[in-house]
This record gives C-alpha cells, sequence and structure tokens, in this order.
C-alpha cells in the first residue's frame, strides 16, 4: 500500500464455481487410500502407485487453492488493484486508479449464478489499459455500488 491508503474491501472469488474442481482433487487425494492394502500388496510398483497419486493429488489441490486464494481484488480509498493468481509461480497485478475508470458494470449470467448470487465486474478503463474483468465475484452488486461510489467521491472537486 501507499503511505496513508487504507483498503476499503477485499473481495474473492466465489467458492461455488470451484466446487466440483476442489471436489475432483480432493478425490484424487483420498482414492489410493481406499486401495491402500490392494497397491502395498502389489509391491514396490504398488507403494510407488500409491505415492505419486498422493503427491499429484496434493499439488493440484495447492495449486487451485493458491489459485483461489490469491485472485483478490482489493479496493482502497485510492484506486483498484486486482491480483490474478494464475499458477504457483504466475501472478498478474494491475492497479488502477478511479480516474482511470470511464466506466464499471457487472453481469450475472446463469442459473447457478442467479440462484448463488456471483457475478462479474468490468472495469472499462480510459487510455489504452486493458480492461479489468474479475469473475465469480459475490454479490457483485454491492461491490459495483461500491466502485460507483468511490469513482464519484473522487470526481468532486476539492474546495479549499
Amino acid at each position: 500500500l501507499k503511505p496513508r491508503e487504507e483498503i476499503l474491501e477485499t473481495v474473492h472469488q466465489s467458492l461455488l464455481p470451484h466446487f466440483f474442481r476442489f471436489s475432483f482433487y480432493i478425490l484424487w487425494l483420498l482414492i489410493p487410500f481406499f486401495f491402500l492394502f490392494p497397491l502395498f500388496r502389489e509391491g514396490v510398483i504398488g507403494i510407488l502407485i500409491f505415492f505419486v497419486l498422493i503427491i499429484s493429488g496434493g499439488m493440484m489441490l495447492s495449486r487451485q487453492f493458491l489459485r483461489w486464494s490469491g485472485t483478490v481484488l482489493v479496493l482502497t480509498d485510492k484506486r483498484i488493484i486486482d491480483i490474478d493468481r494464475r499458477g504457483f509461480f504466475d501472478r498478474v497485478v494491475t492497479e488502477v486508479d478511479f480516474s482511470q475508470i470511464d466506466e464499471a458494470s457487472y453481469r450475472v449470467k446463469g442459473f447457478w449464478s442467479t440462484i448463488f448470487r456471483y457475478g462479474t465486474i468490468r472495469l472499462d478503463l480510459s487510455g489504452s489499459a486493458a480492461d479489468i474483468e474479475f469473475t465469480f465475484v459475490p454479490r457483485p452488486a454491492r461491490v459495483h455500488n461500491l466502485i460507483n461510489d468511490l469513482r464519484a467521491e473522487h470526481r468532486k472537486p476539492i474546495i479549499v
């Protein structure tokens, strides 16, 4: 953070759209334990298969968790910071001042998105900067209203 900057809101993606992927990786991690005795009876090959499945399941689960927990939209009183975690060693950070935002919009598309109230927030930026799109935002209308309030606050002329 910059000096005298305050975090107003930290928005993580909703867990619901990632539910099936997390479930698959958890099953990948747990299934070898159901075949523990038959695999160990096979000797070295069975033990090797067991540990390969455990290690690969643990790595995939931790990668998915890091991607989910590391993808954050941070709203401060001066700017918006979009942190997009794509892998263990891949992170994209985009910072935008409120004066650079031309338009803020949100979209809730689909049955599950409507039922569980998550959507996409899109920030159209002025100039040649790439637009910001943050997906799977819980209660996107509330976050959208906060962004618009902060934009309006930064547009007000300061009277001294």
